[in-house]
């Protein structure tokens, strides 16, 4: 029997098969002593403690089963894991886009609020700068006052400012609300915003990976590779042990006839049998190391196949840890989302409130506006109604003074005729016939039926005045 069976047949190197052994016969030449089959004997049996390398073997064997059956297990799990991250981060991400969303509009209209506010603010300054700029007429103060009374005075000095004041500071303060509401928002908002972000890097970072499935698929042919040098191990530790075993039965004959092998009594072998065995024992014996050698070759190549297993199941470990840390953050990016949920509801409804403050006052300061732009309009009209007063002042006294004149010129012609008449007939009459014939004619005066006066305006001034009226009419806006 050879060490070296068919079955052992590798890439390993095999000596070359010795030529047919002719037949034995117990010669002096062909016996061998008891030394050799010593030798061979303890050769073969310190062959025997290649056992350690295919236990070894059937370790590494039983450890990547397992190991392959853990990675079959994550890779499901993984794949599975990682199938629902994706899900979920897409829900997480629509949820993140539609906050993001509300927070722009939001702005948005705040925004156009603020640009209304700003023209509004605008349009009151140039009005109060013109209202600072237009001195009121001291005509209007003189009437019914002394000299010594009458002040220099603006249009301004009619303005409640108090009150504009008090409109700025409380648009002020719903702005800086505004912008507190945004900020409280943007605090709750962002760590969600970069926990997405984290968690879409990562699920990137792993999806360029070499996929799982992969990976286990790979270490399938090193388990066939390991199951194959494992089986031919054993066949040649089987071998191994046959050769110590005819080995032993060798030298227990080589010893009882203190000399080589040779035929004994009721010894069912022939000698040509003895002589092949003899053969297929030395030839064997010089195969030992070369099988040895060839099963811890084999049980090398296993440990480098197993560290390259190991490496694959790790990265396999390592890819599974990775999707559980990713799912711990999807876990906490729910947690934060239901904050955000409750956060955005409070957002929209403390800066629609906010809007509608804004509105309210954005309409007071237009209105304000609008008050003291009339304001100054009502004081140019002030200014041309002073001057028809004035007009209509002296067409009444240019009446009055055409009436007296007509009236002192019939009292004149009353008083020539009045003369005449005494003179043809007041001899003849007497006196007291009529006590007022001598009266002279009757006097009229014009007297006012209470106290008034217009504030002496000068015709430039109302001609101005008149002008600028003209050219707002003309123009559609009230301007002075």
């Amino acid at each position: 029997m050879h060490i070296r069976t068919a079955s052992s047949t590798s890439t390993h190197h095999t000596p070359p098969t010795s030529p047919p052994i002719a037949p034995f016969k117990m010669s002096t030449s062909t016996q061998r002593n008891v030394a050799d089959f010593t030798n061979w004997f303890l050769n073969a049996k310190r062959s025997l403690n290649s056992v350690t390398y295919c236990t070894r073997g059937n370790e590494i064997i039983t450890t990547t089963r397992n190991s392959l059956i853990d990675a079959s297990i994550m890779s499901s799990r993984a794949s599975f894991l990682q199938s629902g991250i994706k899900d979920e981060l897409k829900l997480l991400q629509t949820a993140n886009s539609l906050m993001e969303n509300q927070r722009e509009q939001v702005k948005r209209e705040f925004h156009n609020s603020l640009g209304m506010l700003d023209e509004a603010d605008r349009r009151l300054d140039e009005t109060l700068a013109t209202l600072r700029g237009m001195e009121v007429e001291g005509a209007f103060s003189a009437v019914g006052g002394t000299e010594e009374e009458v002040q220099q005075r603006f249009l301004y000095d009619f303005v409640d400012g108090d009150g504009i004041e008090n409109l700025k500071s409380q648009l002020k303060g719903v702005i800086d609300q505004v912008q507190e509401t945004d900020e409280v928002f943007v605090s709750h908002l962002e760590p969600f915003t970069t926990l997405i972000a984290s968690i879409t890097e990562s699920l990137s970072s792993l999806s360029k990976k070499s996929a799982i499935p992969d990976l286990v698929a790979a270490i399938r042919p090193s388990l066939e590779s390991m199951e194959e040098h494992a089986s031919v191990m054993a066949s040649l530790l089987e071998s191994l042990a046959k050769h110590y075993d005819l080995c032993s039965l060798a030298l227990k004959r080589a010893e009882s006839h203190d000399g080589g092998i040779s035929s004994q009594e009721g010894d069912p072998e022939t000698e040509e049998d003895k002589a092949n065995m003899l053969a297929v024992l030395e030839k064997d014996a010089g195969e030992v190391d070369d099988v040895v050698n060839e099963i811890k070759e084999r049980l090398d190549e296993m440990e480098a196949t197993g560290i390259l297993v190991e490496q694959t199941i790790q990265d396999i470990g390592d890819h599974y840890r990775a999707v559980l840390a990713l799912l711990g953050k999807m876990h906490e990016g729910q947690a934060i989302l239901v904050d955000c949920t409750v956060q955005s509801k409070d957002f929209v409804q403390r800066q629609n409130d906010n809007q509608k403050v804004i509105a309210e006052r954005l309409d007071e300061l237009q209105r304000l506006t609008d008050h003291y732009v009339l304001f100054g309009d009502a004081y140019d009209a002030l200014l041309v109604e002073v001057g028809r007063r004035i007009t209509v002042q002296r067409q009444k006294d240019a009446i009055i003074q055409e009436a007296l004149a007509q009236i002192d010129m019939l009292n004149e012609r009353d008083l020539n005729e009045r003369e005449q008449f005494r003179s043809e007939y007041g001899d003849f009459l007497p006196s007291d016939i009529w006590p007022g014939l001598s009266d002279p004619p009757g006097a009229y005066t014009v007297q006012r039926m209470d106290v008034w006066e217009i504030p002496e305006i000068k015709p430039k001034v109302i001609e101005n005045a008149m002008t600028r009226r003209a050219a707002a009419i003309s123009s559609g806006v009230r301007q002075f």
